[in-house]
């Protein structure tokens, strides 16, 4: 499991729990025969006893695999102190939970949620790239990086890209850039998709941190170097 900005947020319930796919500050509810999960426990909105909660939450780990073995991508895990201590307990997966949000977020909307959760992802990722600073000054000493959207671009497109890094809220309107990538209005999360396609790794930095490198960098791949591991790779 890689962090990236493509990640799940579990949101914790005794009453309803509820899975989102995210990418960056963008959740989608999962609804289908697995999520929302509603508790079969007593009336709604009753307090369950120790041994319903374990039940309940087994249940969420064990609807949550069904996701993460077809897509293994980490997990904000939000709800009460109660809950999150007693999944903490039962899950399968406590290594892919990258950041906890407390409190119950059923009715948080997911655009409100996604708002809560991506500052989160982007400390740790931010924290990441912190580990990373020696290898951004030995390839700029191996002029083994691309500088500046149409360098970065071009590498990224011979696929030679390992890690990228670029500032929070860097954004390039398509005209900006030499070479056009699909149809996306924003260039850098055209760059930050590709990346992640092509089993790289992405670094958020904050705004004016990359500036000595026209605000997005990318590491390229060393000869025989298939993949460039992330310092907060769980597995």
């Amino acid at each position: 499991m890689k962090l990236s900005t493509h990640y799940y947020v579990l949101s914790l319930s005794e009453n309803t729990n509820r899975l989102y796919e995210a990418f960056r500050d963008n959740l989608i509810d999962i609804e289908n025969t697995w999520f929302p999960l509603e508790s079969i426990h007593g009336p709604r909105h009753a307090a369950l006893n120790d041994v319903q909660l374990r039940t309940l939450l087994q249940t969420v780990d064990h609807h949550f695999a069904h996701y993460f073995e077809q897509d293994p991508l980490g997990m904000i895990v939000s709800g009460s102190a109660r809950n999150q201590s007693a999944f903490k307990e039962v899950t399968a997966y406590s290594k892919v939970i990258i950041g906890r949000v407390d409190g119950d977020h059923t009715a948080t909307t997911p655009r409100d949620l996604g708002k809560i959760v991506w500052p989160i992802v982007k400390t740790v990722m931010a924290g990441a790239g912190q580990k990373l600073e020696r290898e951004l000054e030995a390839a700029t000493r191996e002029h083994n990086l691309a500088v500046g959207i149409d360098a970065v671009v071009q590498s990224v497109d011979a696929g030679v890209g390992a890690t990228l890094l670029v500032e929070n809220s860097y954004r390039v309107q398509p005209q900006q850039s030499a070479t056009l990538m699909d149809d996306h209005d924003n260039v850098a999360d055209a760059v930050i998709e590709k990346v992640l396609a092509l089993g790289g790794n992405v670094i958020f930095a904050e705004d004016g941190s990359l500036g000595d490198f026209q605000h997005v960098a990318l590491i390229l791949r060393t000869r025989g170097e298939h993949n460039l591991k992330h310092p907060l790779m769980a597995s």
